[in-house]
């Protein structure tokens, strides 16, 4: 077995069965390059290590820089772990874990101070990273309602507005003023966010102090609104932007990750069942030659709904 960045690879068809294993990841070569190129989070380093065996790759661990901000306002650039999987033929034969000492080294080398991966804590994985050095980052609360029967509201229909990434982005920046955490974002990210998570017109409303983007879940069971990033300035933009939101979904609206305290309260007030931890988890290692966490980041890591990976 041999390791080489995704870069590197001869073919990367023998990606497909892996990811889908893994992840249920149809992986499709071109559609994920063309990402690569405009995601400031890859496109200037290797994207990811896989360990080949005999011209079929085996196993995987994406790499990403991840620009974070400080406790000073100063970014600091800390590595990223994505993706990873290893083929059912090939498990507990240390792939990962030797995939995962070569992301670290590749960090190293560019004098990263920590690096970050996300998770479940119901998976066997949380307990290799953690023998690997990751520790628990931060609990992820949620929110869910359910809408009493009455159907979508037809008053609050409207015509879609188009999709201004730069007002997004202006909002954006206003409201993480004095956080820390991934909370660095740029036109260039804005436009890798559109594409990576198929941002939509009409799956977005945009106020003057807030935004909402979210997705319709419609199928046999439920008519719903996943809520996927609420960013507002004040609570009042929060509870209108969510009336709007709620006129929307017939049978529920749900936020899998509410990281702002206001937010978590104002749905609190609105009847929202609030769940303090998720099984899902970023995790954090230190790096060689790291600062502890506290120093450099505070008591709070703030990440936004769409900045999970």
């Amino acid at each position: 077995m041999k390791i080489v960045t995704y870069r590197e690879l001869e073919s990367k068809d023998s990606l497909l069965p892996l990811l889908d294993h893994a992840f249920r990841w149809p992986f499709n070569q071109r559609s994920f390059d063309q990402t690569a190129k405009i995601d400031p989070r890859l496109k200037n380093g290797p994207v990811g290590f896989c360990a080949v065996e005999d011209n079929h790759v085996v196993g995987y661990v994406g790499v990403m820089d991840l620009a974070t901000r400080t406790l000073d306002g100063a970014v600091e650039y800390v590595g990223g772990l994505y993706g990873v999987a290893t083929l059912p033929s090939h498990v507990r034969q240390g792939i990962s874990t030797a995939l995962i000492n070569r992301a670290h080294q590749h960090f190293e080398e560019k004098d990263y101070l920590f690096s970050l991966l996300g998770t479940s804590r119901t998976l066997v994985a949380h307990s290799l990273y953690e023998k690997l050095g990751y520790a628990d980052l931060l609990d992820i609360p949620s929110a869910y309602k359910i809408i009493k029967a009455k159907g979508a509201v037809s008053g609050q229909k409207r015509k879609a507005a188009k999709l201004d990434l730069g007002r997004i982005l202006r909002i954006y920046i206003d409201h993480v003023k004095g956080k820390t955490g991934l909370t660095v974002r740029s036109k260039a990210h804005m436009r890798m966010l559109k594409r990576a998570e198929g941002l939509k017109a009409k799956e977005c409303i945009i106020g003057e102090d807030g935004y909402v983007l979210f997705k319709h879940i419609q199928d046999t069971w439920v008519n719903g609104v996943w809520i996927r990033e609420l960013v507002a300035l004040n609570t009042k933009e929060m509870s209108r932007l969510l009336d709007l939101v709620e006129g929307k979904a017939k049978d529920l609206v749900y936020d899998r990750a509410v990281l702002d305290s206001r937010l978590l309260q104002v749905y609190r007030s609105r009847g929202y069942m609030i769940q303090k931890r998720s099984h899902s988890v970023l995790m954090i290692r230190p790096l060689k030659h790291a600062r502890s966490f506290s120093p450099t980041y505070g008591d709070e890591f703030y990440v936004a709904g769409l900045d999970f990976f």
